[in-house]
């Protein structure tokens, strides 16, 4: 398994200890992220890549501030990208992962799978 394979099965798996969040593996060896009926983002193992849909005031924000890239989701609407190509990276994903699952939510705190105790 080349190495961003292994980092994206690694942030799925993250992703998929977190509540009520679910990785629907698709046929195309993408996995999907959602949280109830809202898709949190995609997770390409074969390219390396997480893409996340995000408002465009968001998007140009991450972007400006280097934390993504520019995605082309569907020429319709706007997301980010960040490549996966090491430990730093992961981080990163699921940084933005967070930022996400907390506005779906609507809850302002970060998410940590990590016991505080």
């Amino acid at each position: 398994m080349p190495r961003s394979e292994a980092l994206v099965d690694e942030i799925a798996n993250e992703l998929a200890s977190w509540p009520g969040i679910h990785v629907e593996r698709r046929s195309d060896g993408a996995a999907r992220v959602r949280y109830e009926h809202s898709t949190l983002g995609l997770l390409y193992p074969d390219r390396g890549v997480a893409e996340l849909p995000v408002l465009d005031a968001e998007r140009d924000e991450l972007i400006e501030e280097g934390e993504a890239e520019p995605a082309e989701l569907t020429p319709e609407s706007s997301g980010v990208s960040h490549d996966i190509h090491g430990p730093a990276d992961v981080t990163a994903v699921l940084e933005l992962f967070d930022r996400r699952y907390r506005d779906v939510r609507g809850e302002d705190d970060p998410y940590t799978s990590e016991d505080p105790g």
